[in-house]
């Protein structure tokens, strides 16, 4: 039986925590701020729930053989105390989030253990501490190695697909292509999906694509050359009031995560000295909600 530790149950956390709980196969704890009783997540198809173990701080907690970290890209380093108390000799880091930079974000954080990246499909929306509402399917595709190995052990007989991949720059890439496609447009406009049928917006957003897309090409991702028109057409087809995650966050007064994202292409174009003018621009807007006005925050 191994141990783990599910670190930010919220949406992510939630939705691939209660499914290690339900198995009876793992030692499962949520780290959390408040201890729980139960994870319940709504899919499409059922409810699945577990009752669940917590801790409600890093004193609490102890090493253990698996950390799914499920933390926003920008809470990392608020949660290095939990970090410290469960990595172990042999602990694997298991890194559910956005973005393409996971290594560099949880590394100095990981006091030497195998930090795993990971590409999370799943739309998820947390709807209370504990009660997780999943749109659609769950499936994480972690790089290829042996922490890739174990993740997807732990999901043997869930219905959690684990796809390992040796192109992890592709996976991350197109995975962040789909997110600046639809995010920071609906975090700004406060609208759901639907505000990408104004041909403005559409057009603005298929330009975050298209810098994303041409940083992430520099950086060795194989992405096509039509992956922006592709790719808006694709999220113009969801339902209307659809969210995303940077709409749900504003919507609940939480930090954007512009950093991982917008900030992310803006970054590492940079670097590569290749313009990213639209994305900083909303990288700078969305900064701005995050920043405190008048000593309040959104």
């Amino acid at each position: 039986m191994s141990k783990v530790a599910v670190l930010g149950a919220g949406a992510i956390g939630g939705v691939f925590g209660v499914r290690l709980c339900r198995s009876g196969r793992h030692d499962v704890t949520l780290c959390v701020r408040k201890p729980i009783d139960r994870l319940v997540v709504e899919t499409p198809d059922a409810v699945i729930e577990s009752p669940v173990k917590c801790a409600a701080s890093p004193s609490e907690a102890g090493p253990v053989d698996c950390v799914l970290l499920a933390v926003k890209g920008h809470q990392v380093p608020d949660v290095a105390p939990w970090l410290e108390a469960l990595i172990g000799e042999d602990t694997i880091v298991a890194v559910l989030q956005n973005g393409v930079e996971h290594r560099e974000r949880v590394e100095p954080y990981a006091r030497g253990a195998e930090v795993v990246p990971v590409v999370v499909n799943c739309p998820a929306d947390r709807l209370a501490p504990g009660h997780v509402a999943q749109q659609g399917g769950a499936q994480l595709v972690p790089e290829e190695g042996r922490g890739a190995r174990f993740l997807a052990s732990l999901y043997e007989g869930t219905d959690v697909p684990v796809k390992p991949t040796t192109d992890f720059k592709t996976a991350s890439w197109a995975k962040l292509c789909n997110n600046i496609g639809a995010g920071p447009a609906t975090a700004l406009t406060d609208k759901g999906r639907g505000v990408l049928h104004e041909p403005d917006v559409a057009e603005l957003c298929r330009g975050l694509v298209r810098e994303c897309a041409a940083v992430g090409r520099a950086e060795g991702a194989k992405l096509a050359d039509d992956v922006a028109e592709r790719t808006i057409e694709r999220l113009r087809d969801a339902d209307p009031e659809a969210t995303t995650s940077m709409l749900v966050d504003r919507r609940a007064g939480r930090p954007i995560e512009a950093d991982v994202m917008t900030g992310a292409v803006v970054r590492i174009g940079a670097r590569r000295g290749i313009p990213t003018p639209l994305n900083a621009a909303v990288h700078a807007l969305l900064s701005s909600i995050n920043v405190p006005v008048m000593g309040k925050t959104n």
